[in-house]
């Protein structure tokens, strides 16, 4: 059987050249992965302004003014004239009652 030897100093330089690479390599990665700098950091809030307006409630049944009732209309006296038995519907006033008043809101939203 036949080895194949190296000299004693080839061998000692292959060994610190396989180890240089080996290390370098170990060494390329870890810089990648870890690294230092400075940086500016924008702790700005902003906000879109919207102005909402007066929400309101309106009730048409507010204030009672009349109810329902029924009145005769054309001349009765005349003799073959038309008359008319009308309905009157029930009057009431509207009111109206403030829910939230008018204001400005803030949205949120990035900052540019």
């Amino acid at each position: 059987m036949t080895y194949f030897t190296f000299p004693k100093l080839s061998l000692a330089v292959a060994i610190a050249v396989t180890s240089f690479a080996a290390g370098s390599v170990v060494s390329m990665d870890a810089e990648a992965r870890t690294f230092s700098g400075d940086r500016y950091v924008n702790r700005d809030k902003c906000y879109k302004v919207k102005k909402i307006p007066q929400l309101v409630e309106y009730d048409t049944k507010g204030i009672f003014v009349r109810g329902s009732s029924r009145s005769w209309s054309g001349n009765m006296r005349r003799g073959g004239a038309v008359v008319r038995n009308k309905y009157n519907d029930p009057v009431y006033i509207r009111t109206a009652r403030v829910l939230e008043d008018q204001h400005y809101t803030l949205i949120p939203k990035k900052c540019r």
